[in-house]
């Protein structure tokens, strides 16, 4: 192999270092969100490092009845337009309880509804405890209290 043809292949070599080099630094660079009027100022959220938006609201974490049943310990979380809430069913009456499909009415800090979603409460007996998980593929992380009734 010639010199010039050597020194061909190398300079190949090193553009296609650069280009790939580029094309990494761009695809890692993290896309700023621009502030303007159109953004929403959501109260209740707080934005983890990785995206997830983390409701805080007090309001919402307020123990809930239904009954013979509390729930508690409730956690909101939106990431990538699914929302998720958490908390725990407990069984506080002396009866078994539950077997039945809910309600659960978030709404803003004005009481509006904001969605309803339905869930499932499976049969405690007394004393017994169940976690609550029911999720949306729509972003309602900003919600300030929820009300749980029997479905209809």
């Amino acid at each position: 192999m010639k010199k010039s043809e050597k020194r061909g292949i190398l300079i190949l070599i090193v553009v296609a270092l650069i280009i790939i080099a580029v094309v990494l630094m761009l695809r890692n660079r993290k896309t700023e969100v621009p502030t303007g009027a159109n953004e929403v100022e959501e109260e209740f959220v707080q934005v983890l490092d990785d995206g997830t938006k983390l409701n805080i609201s007090e309001k919402l974490k307020e123990t809930k009845r239904i009954e013979g049943l509390e729930l508690t310990d409730f956690q909101l979380t939106e990431n990538d337009n699914q929302t998720v809430l958490l908390g725990t069913i407990t069984n506080t009456s002396a009866t078994t309880q539950g077997g039945f499909l809910v309600d659960i009415k978030v709404v803003d800090k004005l009481g509006n509804e904001i969605v309803t979603v339905k869930n499932y409460i499976k049969k405690l007996e007394a004393g017994e405890s169940t976690s609550l998980i029911t999720s949306a593929t729509f972003d309602y992380a900003n919600a300030y209290d929820f009300t749980v009734s029997r479905a209809q």
